[in-house]
């Protein structure tokens, strides 16, 4: 697994619409819907799912705005996740191919001051469910009472910080739906308001009420979004 990052990873990161939403049914017993919104003309946020088999990947990111590359190490991070996903000679509930592909990202981005991104991978299948992160986007599993925050340990430290120490969390299923997002949703609503919003209607509008739940009435955003939902079929 030596230098699985700089194989597979691609640091040209494409642009992205102001909103892009989407929903796919894939070979697998979970629906997922992902959306992506910005108040700029081009999105440092990536937020894509990936099949393996019977599982789904989960990969959002947020690149740092303020930091040149930023969008550049988002798109690598997704672009690394894929690889995995396409690979079906790996094991993509193990943690350690996570955690070292992380590590190698952190490493690589830092010397080549390539960016910095949050990464947050999601590995959900009949078998239970698997991910690790770095940063402040989040997984939550949010059920009819209740949130079960998967990375409320999670280290803050960016990828490309040099310093990024990547945690791993499992659960044995899938209880409820799984949301993971960037900060552009938690920043600016209450867990209170963003649960509410899943549980109310049909879940496969829920990325799309999160969405306009931290949308200003001007129509813009305070920061980029990208979500993704993830619900049996």
């Amino acid at each position: 697994q030596a230098s699985l990052f700089v194989r597979k990873s691609k640091l040209a990161g494409g642009e992205q619409g102001s909103a892009l939403s989407c929903f796919r049914v894939m070979p697998s017993r979970y629906i997922h819907w992902h959306k992506l919104a910005s108040g700029r003309q081009s999105s440092e946020d990536r937020a894509e799912v990936y099949a393996h088999g019977d599982d789904l990947v989960v990969v959002v990111a947020d690149g740092a705005g303020g930091i040149s590359g930023g969008a550049r190490a988002s798109a690598a991070v997704v672009e690394a996740a894929r690889a995995v996903a396409e690979n079906p000679t790996l094991d993509v509930h193990d943690t350690d191919l996570w955690a070292t592909l992380l590590k190698e990202a952190d490493s690589t981005m830092a010397a080549k001051t390539a960016g910095e991104t949050t990464a947050v991978i999601v590995v959900v299948g009949p078998n239970g469910l698997t991910s690790i992160g770095v940063g402040d986007s989040e997984a939550w599993i949010v059920d009819r009472t209740s949130i079960d925050d998967l990375t409320r340990s999670q280290e803050r430290l960016r990828l490309g910080s040099g310093r990024a120490a990547p945690v791993a969390f499992q659960r044995r299923r899938l209880d409820g739906v799984l949301l993971v997002a960037t900060d552009g949703l938690f920043k600016f609503a209450s867990a209170g308001q963003i649960a509410a919003t899943v549980r109310a209607g049909e879940v496969s509008r829920a990325a799309e009420r999160l969405s306009a739940l931290v949308q200003l009435p001007s129509g813009g955003f305070q920061d980029d979004v990208g979500i993704v939902v993830v619900a049996e079929g």
